[in-house]
């Protein structure tokens, strides 16, 4: 069981900081990061970043973006 930031309790196996990526669609071998567990409407907000991380100037630099996702698109790594 965890609990969301609204208190609800529920049963998801999601949670903040959970690696997935996506098996199929649009997105097909794309990974991500959890960052919010939306248990009442089966959403996950996650973080991924595309291409590499590189260098401009004296600062590292790479393109992320967030997302929000339903249970059923995603996989646990």
């Amino acid at each position: 069981m965890r609990v969301d930031y609204s208190g609800r309790v529920g049963s998801t196996e999601y949670a903040p900081g959970d690696v997935i990526h996506f098996p199929e669609g649009p997105f097909v071998g794309v990974c991500g990061v959890v960052r919010e567990v939306d248990i009442r409407n089966a959403e996950l907000r996650i973080d991924f970043s595309e291409g590499l991380t590189h260098r401009e100037g004296n600062v590292l630099r790479e393109r992320r973006h967030q997302l929000t996702v339903g249970f059923d698109e995603v996989e646990l790594l």
